[in-house]
């Protein structure tokens, strides 16, 4: 069994919500504090019950860059 590596922490307590097996998904993952309109991948920090938003940041491949395309004529 492989160990579980905490790739993000509450930002008001500091305690770890998230983990994984893969130590690199710590830089696709960010966690912060949720506001009252905010809808969206959330959870519940267990220790001072603090309303967390989950940001997963898209995962690129090693060596190519990602452009977002805004508009496009064709």
């Amino acid at each position: 069994m492989k160990n579980k590596i905490p790739i993000a922490r509450c930002p008001n307590c500091g305690r770890a919500v998230l983990y994984s097996d893969d130590p690199r998904d710590k830089l696709t993952v960010t966690v912060r504090a949720a506001d009252e309109s905010y809808h969206g991948k959330a959870m519940l920090c267990g220790k001072c019950k603090t309303m967390l938003a989950v940001i997963e940041k898209p995962k690129v491949a090693r060596g190519y860059v990602a452009i977002p395309v805004t508009s496009a004529t064709f």
